[in-house]
């Protein structure tokens, strides 16, 4: 059976419609690279990637990563002065091997025609190489480039699937940052772009680490009450190298801060502060272990309570009512009308964050497995409020993806795939509830939500494991219903069902091609059209012969299934129906477009599967109903 996995692979037609002949190649006053005898790519092989390409290729590959990568949601340059040092050729080389392995992803560049795999890969490679045999992170001089690189290659490997190496090259990140002092306030003769790109570069490391921690067992690096740097100024004021005092995390982050009432923060700091939260949630709620002294969730005082309560203090600087097309109108676009992604990219994640901590907070298993934990008698209506608080975050998550990519935002972000991995499992879950609308509308988003994870998938290949490991959560959701009962109930989960619903929310577990949902975790009593489904292989190879999916198709054959069932039919019935309106779509992946971006990142099939036209996905969760 083909399968996403393959379809990553498959050649494409450039949008690009010429190419110059190659400038002299780059080269650094510390590494020489050989000069190219050809101007071809295609007969260049394999030595192509090992040393550097031409200077026009590079200054290609950094248009490509301003537009695309920075404030993606990392910002570990100041623009100007990348460009300005890159034109000085004072970049060390294994700096530049690792941007460019990052960058080139996005890339059109005839230089990587065929190739883009093999050269994200043999860049990441050398660049890692070239640290090592230097020397350069062990030094006393080194610098922050070479803590820039090693983030970068960190944020390669994690995405690729690679969490080890991932892991290692975080920890010495984080560990050579604390060495050059970036968690504090920089020195103050230093020019003020620099300073503020030193702040920038830590908080970049920090969302980094939170990010790769949520999952079990990998617990953050950076310790909160070192965080003595200030928080990230506005863009605008970073570009121009204008200085502003801004304030820290210890007064901001748990929302009992002494600072300035009119004190306003930036996008990129609202984003510090809202992963800040992100990582209290992630340890709280996704770290089984069971506590004597622990609170119930319930309990005005548990660490439940703290964080909804800093999540609602948070949403008065976000103003997630407002939307989003609206704020990028007034004050996001460039002179010539288009989206300014560098401004957008921080405040899209922002409002995509605030849904994913309620989210994880209220996650029909996660919720539960902390009243477990605290052996409580857990009032009914309180755990029947916490999971429509989690279906409609679930719903609004969704809803804000949307409307960035509706806006024109590049919401191609790796750290995307998670959120909606969690909406997802959610969705899941309700494509189940008793409620016909109720389930037809978590049908509706499960079908955004994994067609958005196929589109992000071209890019980063962890995405392509999460939306074949939230397929196969969906195919066993059914033996899971009883989540959704707001009722005391013996809890029937145990083994390789623990192992399932652990696994679904677990973003290391989930981006590993070593342990894919869809093969370990659901392998017993799996139906065979199921496991159709392959994990990411090295090998990126697609004859391209699978028909894309029918989307509308699927929404119309699932409103006509719940049209003809009957409410007061039981709970089985009401599974069946929603299982046997979408195996097609749901337990296949996905086929997509090969072409590499320009202004789009549109699925194949956009007349098939367009959010636009249907109500729902435009509103999010708006109608007022019962979830039993």
């Amino acid at each position: 059976m083909p399968t996403l996995v393959q379809a990553l692979g498959q050649p494409n037609a450039l949008r690009r419609p010429s190419w110059e002949p190659p400038a002299e190649t780059w080269s650094d006053r510390s590494h020489n690279s050989r000069s190219m005898g050809s101007t071809s790519p295609k007969s260049l092989l394999q030595s192509t990637f090992h040393d550097l390409p031409p200077a026009s290729v590079i200054e290609s590959a950094c248009d490509t990563f301003f537009q695309y990568c920075h404030n993606q949601p990392y910002t570990f340059f100041h623009e100007g002065r990348f460009r300005q040092r890159l034109q000085e050729r004072t970049w060390p080389d294994y700096l530049i091997f690792a941007f460019l392995s990052l960058a080139i992803r996005y890339s059109n560049d005839p230089w990587f025609e065929g190739n883009h795999a093999q050269a994200q890969d043999e860049y990441a490679s050398r660049s890692w190489q070239l640290i090592v045999t230097s020397g350069c992170a062990v030094e006393e001089g080194a610098d922050t480039a070479v803590v820039q690189a090693i983030s970068l290659l960190a944020v390669v490997d994690s995405t690729a699937g690679r969490r080890r190496a991932a892991w290692v090259k975080i920890g010495l990140s984080i560990r050579l940052s604390q060495d050059l002092h970036l968690m504090m306030e920089p020195d103050p003769t230093l020019p003020i772009i620099e300073q503020e790109e030193r702040r920038r570069l830590f908080w970049s490391i920090y969302l980094l680490d939170r990010f790769v921690s949520c999952s079990k067992q990998r617990p953050p690096v950076i310790l909160d009450p070192d965080c003595q740097v200030q928080l990230p100024c506005d863009e605008l004021d970073f570009r121009q190298g204008i200085a502003c005092k801004t304030n820290t995390l210890t007064n901001l982050g748990t929302g009992a801060g002494d600072g300035p009432s009119t004190y306003r923060p930036g996008q990129f700091a609202l984003l510090v502060l809202m992963v800040c939260v992100l990582g209290r949630c992630a340890r709280y709620i996704l770290d089984n272990r069971h506590s004597t002294g622990e609170r119930a969730p319930f309990h005005p005082q548990s660490d439940y309570v703290t964080m909804s309560s800093v999540l609602l203090y948070y949403e008065s600087f976000i103003d997630s009512g407002s939307e989003m097309q609206e704020i990028i109108r007034v004050s996001m676009l460039k002179p010539d009308g288009s989206v300014d992604q560098q401004l957008a990219g921080h405040m899209v994640l922002v409002r995509v964050l605030f849904h994913l901590c309620s989210c994880l907070l209220n996650h029909p298993f996660l919720l539960r497995e902390r009243v477990i934990a605290t052996q409580a008698k857990t009032p009914t209506p309180w755990l029947a409020r916490s999971l429509e608080t989690g279906l409609e975050h679930a719903g609004r998550l969704t809803k804000a993806y949307r409307d960035a990519k509706n806006a024109g935002c590049k919401v191609s972000g790796s750290f995307y795939g998670y959120c909606l991995l969690i909406a997802g499992t959610i969705h899941a879950l309700y494509t189940h509830c008793p409620n016909p609308e109720v389930q037809q509308e978590a049908m509706e988003n499960l079908v955004a939500e994994i067609g958005y994870l196929d589109e992000i998938a071209r890019f980063w290949k962890n995405s392509t494991l999460i939306a074949t490991g939230l397929r196969a959560f969906w195919a066993h959701s059914a033996k899971f219903s009883d989540l959704l009962n707001p009722q005391p109930l013996p809890y029937p989960y145990s083994g390789s069902d623990l192992h399932i619903l652990w696994t679904s929310v677990d973003y290391g577990l989930m981006s590993g091609p070593d342990r894919p949902l869809s093969q370990n975790a659901l392998a017993e009593n799996s139906s065979p059209p199921a496991w159709g489904l392959s994990p990411w292989k090295d090998e990126n190879e697609f004859d391209g012969s699978m028909a894309a999916p029918d989307y509308g198709l699927l929404l119309n054959n699932f409103e006509n299934g719940c049209n003809t069932t009957n409410e007061t039919s039981n709970r089985a019935s009401a599974h069946q129906t929603s299982v046997n309106s979408a195996p097609f779509f749901l337990l296949n992946d996905g086929i997509l477009d090969q072409s590499r971006p320009d202004t789009d990142f549109a699925v194949t099939n956009s007349n098939l599967f367009n959010a636009n036209n249907d109500q729902p996905f435009r509103t999010g969760l708006t109608r007022t109903h019962s979830i039993t």
